[in-house]
């Protein structure tokens, strides 16, 4: 059960760092629109930096799971070198 868990899962890299760029995307239309209400310039520059937030969100998102998983089979390789071979 634990071997499962360890293992490197490209659907899963794609859909936690995209799922939180989305996020973000959605989470910055209202400010868009408001600030599209304002200004069309205002408006651009905030969908800049919507654009550049997510793909920095993508970026950390992406690296934390990835880390988190090299860390998750450092620690499971720690544990097989430490516990000692069944005797029967």
């Amino acid at each position: 059960m634990t071997q499962a868990r360890n293992e490197f899962s490209f659907i899963r890299l794609a859909l936690v760092s995209l799922g939180s760029g989305l996020l973000v995307l959605v989470v910055s239309l209202p400010l868009i629109w408001a600030a599209s209400l304002v200004h069309r310039w205002l408006a651009l520059a905030v969908a800049i930096a919507a654009i550049v937030g997510t793909v920095a969100v993508i970026g950390l998102m992406a690296n934390r799971y990835v880390n988190s998983i090299a860390k998750r089979v450092e620690h499971s390789r720690h544990i097989e070198q430490t516990d000692p071979p069944a005797s029967d």
